[in-house]
């Protein structure tokens, strides 16, 4: 897991990997905080999904390029595009199962 402060190497990271997950947040969210150290300990079990952290206040334009308007939002993408998304109310079991089939496709 690594907290990316660019855009261009944000993107170029998610063009490289074959599965990737962006963890969106924003400073004083306890909704990010929690939700955050769940999706960390949901991917302890998928070691070969490369887990990206961006704060939409490093990068504004995280919003525009990912059309991204609340936090936390999670984007999982596979060969550089995105597959799922889930915003503000994260659904673990349909992380889970998205997180399933992305590996399993790989």
């Amino acid at each position: 897991m690594r907290e990316h402060i660019e855009l261009s190497e944000l993107k170029s990271e998610i063009a490289q990997q074959p599965v990737s997950l962006l963890f969106v947040k924003m400073a004083n969210c306890s909704v990010c905080d929690a939700t955050f150290e769940k999706t960390k300990e949901l991917l302890k079990s998928y070691p070969q999904i490369e887990f990206l952290v961006a704060s939409i206040e490093r990068i504004p334009s995280l919003s525009g390029e990912f059309l991204i308007f609340t936090a936390p939002t999670i984007l999982l993408f596979m060969g550089g595009k995105e597959v799922f998304r889930q915003s503000r109310i994260v659904v673990f079991g349909d992380l889970e199962r998205a997180l399933q089939l992305s590996v399993e496709a790989h």
